[in-house]
C-alpha cells in the first residue's frame, strides 16, 4: 500500500512533457532545440530546414561583399608603382590607406564565407569549403608580415618572403574558390574563370607588380556583380511565396463565391 501510494501520480498532472523523437545522432541537437522552442514563436521551432534557409539567406546578402571587396581593393591600389604590399603606406605615414587595405582584405574574407555558404549544397561544396579554409590560412600568414619593411629579418628570413608566402596561400584560396564556382552549376563558368584569373593578382602577383592588383580588382568586380545578382534568385523569397499563396487563396474564394451565386 505504501509503495502504491508512493508511485502514484496525481490525476491531471502535466509535469512530464511529450517525449523527444531522435531520428539519428546527427539530428539529436536539432530535435532537442525544436522541442524546447516556444510553441507560439514567430520564428517557429529550429529545424534543419530553417537553419539551412537562414544560412542561405545570410550567404545571399553577404555576396555583395565580393563587389565591395573589388571596389575597396581597386580604390586603394589604383596607381600603385611602389610595390604591391601595404608596407609603403606605413613607411610614408598613410595610415588611412593602410586601414583601407585591411578593410578590403576583410571584405574578401567575407566574400569567401558567402561563397562557401551558397555552395554548401552544390556539387562543388568541398572545393568551396577548401577555398575558404585556405584563404583564412593565407590571411593569417600574410597580415603579420605585410606592413613590415621588406628587409626586416624575422625568423632568419626577410619579411618580404614571409609576406609572399602568405599571399601565395591567399591566392590559392581564391583559385580553389573560383574553381568551385565554375563547377557548381549555380553560376556561369565565366564567373569562376574570372575569379581564378584574379586570384594571383590580388595576392602574390600583386605584391610583385603593384598595378596587377587594380587589374585583379576589375576582374573581381565583373564576377562579383553578376554573382551577387544571380544569388538573389537562387532561392525564391519566403515573403514572395506568401504573397502568391494569399493571392491564390483570394482568387479561389472569389471563384467559389461566383459559382455559388
Amino acid at each position: 500500500m505504501t509503495n502504491a501510494t508512493k508511485h502514484t501520480r496525481p490525476a491531471g498532472s502535466t509535469v512530464r512533457s511529450a517525449p523527444v523523437r531522435v531520428v539519428s545522432r546527427t539530428d539529436a541537437g536539432v530535435a532537442v532545440v525544436a522541442a524546447a522552442a516556444p510553441e507560439h514563436s514567430q520564428v517557429g521551432p529550429a529545424t534543419n530546414a530553417t537553419w539551412a534557409w537562414s544560412v542561405r539567406r545570410f550567404a545571399r546578402s553577404m555576396m555583395w561583399t565580393l563587389p565591395g571587396y573589388a571596389v575597396a581593393f581597386g580604390a586603394i591600389t589604383l596607381g600603385r608603382f611602389d610595390g604591391g604590399g601595404p608596407a609603403p603606406y606605413l613607411e610614408n605615414g598613410l595610415l588611412l590607406h593602410l586601414a583601407g587595405w585591411v578593410i578590403a582584405v576583410w571584405l574578401g574574407l567575407m566574400a569567401l564565407v558567402a561563397l562557401a555558404g551558397l555552395l554548401a549544397a552544390a556539387r562543388s561544396r568541398r572545393s568551396a569549403a577548401a577555398g575558404l579554409m585556405i584563404g583564412l590560412t593565407g590571411v593569417a600568414l600574410w597580415l603579420p608580415f605585410a606592413a613590415i619593411p621588406e628587409d626586416t629579418r624575422m625568423y632568419g628570413v626577410d619579411a618580404r618572403y614571409l609576406a609572399l608566402a602568405g599571399a601565395s596561400v591567399y591566392s590559392l584560396g581564391w583559385l580553389v574558390s573560383g574553381w568551385a564556382v565554375a563547377r557548381s552549376g549555380l553560376f556561369t563558368k565565366s564567373d569562376g574563370l574570372m575569379l581564378m584569373i584574379a586570384a594571383p593578382m590580388v595576392g602574390v602577383a600583386g605584391l610583385l607588380v603593384g598595378p596587377l592588383q587594380t587589374v585583379g580588382a576589375i576582374f573581381l568586380l565583373a564576377a562579383g556583380i553578376g554573382m551577387a545578382w544571380t544569388s538573389g534568385r537562387l532561392v525564391p523569397s519566403i515573403h514572395a511565396n506568401a504573397r502568391s499563396a494569399g493571392a491564390a487563396a483570394v482568387a479561389a474564394q472569389v471563384a467559389t463565391t461566383g459559382s455559388a451565386q
